[in-house]
């Protein structure tokens, strides 16, 4: 008959080296995702004012063209429409007649002395928003703008 030891060839279970080496990993790791995660939420909040700032941009410009668009189309106000978009939002953006060349796509300096382009620009987070309102009837039987 053999003489059996207590202890049998094959040991299973980890040893205590082996679990406090697992536990030191895990801490690094975790110490690493903690950071990476505080870091993407404490900057979370930069893309939503983004959004919300272009947002509230947009709002505003469509609010201008809108305002343009009623007053050039109603025959009454009809030669006073880019003054009174500067009367009305001078504060809320930046206004510049210009003189725009359709088919070159670029803006010239207005030499004519009769205004019929404003460039209006809303400063928004990021970058800002243009847009160029044209006085594009300047006789009552012309066709009213669309919108």
């Amino acid at each position: 008959m053999k003489h059996t030891n207590s202890k049998s060839s094959c040991e299973s279970g980890f040893t205590l080296v082996e679990i406090i080496a697992t536990i030191i990993i895990m801490g690094i790791l975790s110490a690493f995702f903690i950071h990476f995660m505080g870091t993407a939420l404490e900057d979370s909040w930069k893309s939503v004012d983004l959004v919300a700032g272009e947002a509230a941009a947009e709002g505003k410009l469509e609010e201008i063209i809108a305002y343009f668009t009623s007053k050039i189309n109603d025959d009454s106000q009809l030669e006073n429409a880019l003054s009174d978009v500067i009367t009305e939002f001078s504060g809320d953006a930046t206004m510049e007649y210009i003189m725009f060349n359709a088919a070159s796509g670029a803006e010239e300096e207005d030499l004519s002395g009769t205004p019929r382009n404003l460039k209006v620009t809303i400063e928004a987070p990021g970058h800002n928003l243009s847009t160029i309102l044209t006085k594009s009837r300047t006789r009552t039987s012309d066709p009213k703008v669309g919108y």
